[in-house]
């Protein structure tokens, strides 16, 4: 199984699940999972934004629309592991193949998510298997993410601004009001590092911002230490242009780290505003390989 963290949910998936399309932010969105054959798993999430909300009933309407009214009726409540799922229904597809659905509400982050298990015969993957280690996960604490090979804790109050998954490269940039941080991966190290020098990647990662930024071109060796885990190599600086003194929504400085993951195989390129953050960050690439995060 591979661990999957998605805007504040955590799942277990078979390995070789991977995201087809992945839409909306933390209080509304979808995400669909597919194998080489055919569509395997969906999610949808949505906070509701009624004043007077009934969970049940909510559930109990999503079913409907979703399996119809008969099927609805056979629709039976659903036991979780966690204590988060308040109320949670589970409908069974009769005569695969077909769809088995569950739906529940999440006290903490009040969000009702909607899982669609696409089944082919007759199984017990979703009962068994995925809905029992389903977690939402606190929003106020440091927030796990873990798409394809890439994970890490991105700081509380952080969102998602950016995602770019590409095979072999893959990135994520979070943002605040005041803090910014982008995390990117690269595999292989080892097969990346005789195309150019790590210190050319880097150059390359410090291009993205050269309309408001500069480099001055320095760059200085770097060690982070990890639970064991170690990633060595280079920061540089970008410098805000003069002409943009004016944005204050632009950092004066941004820090630009470069730095291979041994252990993994995998570069690792950060770029920030926020130094001390940067590290906790780069420290926690990789978590969902190694071990479970801590929030």
């Amino acid at each position: 199984m591979a661990v999957i963290a998605w805007q504040g949910w955590k799942l277990d998936f078979p390995e070789g699940w991977n995201p087809l399309r992945l839409e909306g932010d933390y209080e509304r969105g979808q995400a669909l999972f597919v194998d080489l054959e055919r569509p395997r798993i969906g999610l949808r999430w949505e906070k509701p934004r009624r004043r007077k909300f009934d969970a049940a009933r909510a559930i109990d309407c999503a079913m409907k629309e979703e399996v119809g009214q008969l099927a609805a009726d056979e629709a039976k409540p659903f036991k979780m592991l966690h204590a988060e799922w308040q109320v949670s229904k589970l409908y069974i597809e009769p005569e695969p193949p077909g769809r088995d659905v569950w739906i529940g509400y999440s006290g903490i982050s009040q969000r009702l998510l909607q899982v669609v298990y696409h089944c082919q015969k007759r199984d017990k993957a979703l009962s068994e298997a995925i809905l029992p280690d389903v977690e939402d996960l606190d929003p106020v604490k440091a927030m796990p993410w873990a798409i394809f090979e890439l994970s890490c804790m991105a700081p509380a109050g952080m969102k998602l601004a950016e995602q770019r998954l590409m095979a072999g490269d893959l990135s994520l940039s979070f943002a605040d009001k005041q803090r910014s941080l982008s995390v990117r991966q690269i595999a292989l190290a080892e097969l990346a590092l005789t195309r150019m020098a790590l210190e050319k990647w880097l150059a390359n990662q410090q291009q993205v911002e050269q309309k408001h930024y500069r480099s001055n071109g320095q760059t200085k060796p770097m060690k982070i230490l990890a639970d064991n885990h170690e990633l060595t190599g280079v920061l540089g600086h970008l410098r805000r242009r003069r002409r943009f003194f004016w944005n204050r929504r632009l950092a004066g400085e941004l820090i630009t780290y470069a730095l291979r993951d041994s252990g993994r195989d995998r570069l690792v390129l950060l770029q920030g505003n926020d130094e001390g953050l940067m590290q906790l960050v780069a420290a926690s690439v990789g978590w969902n390989q190694r071990n479970e995060p801590a929030v």
